[in-house]
């Protein structure tokens, strides 16, 4: 069996992320910083890469 040149450009066949998935994804993640009880004055002021770091090390947010 041979691979094809299709497939060889694999950045080009790879699917592309929505803006409604990620806009979904955002909201989930906050919903569940909040249920981790930080505050929402805090989390108006964080941005998205805060927001995953955050979730990676909820530990220390209780802390």
């Amino acid at each position: 069996m041979r691979i094809r040149r299709a497939m060889r450009k694999k950045p080009l066949r790879r699917p592309i992320k929505s803006p409604g998935a990620k806009r979904y994804r955002i909201t989930q993640q906050k919903k569940r910083l909040l249920a981790l009880g930080v505050s929402e004055d805090k989390l108006r002021t964080m941005n998205t890469q805060d927001i995953r770091e955050a979730l990676r090390c909820p530990n220390k947010l209780s802390a």
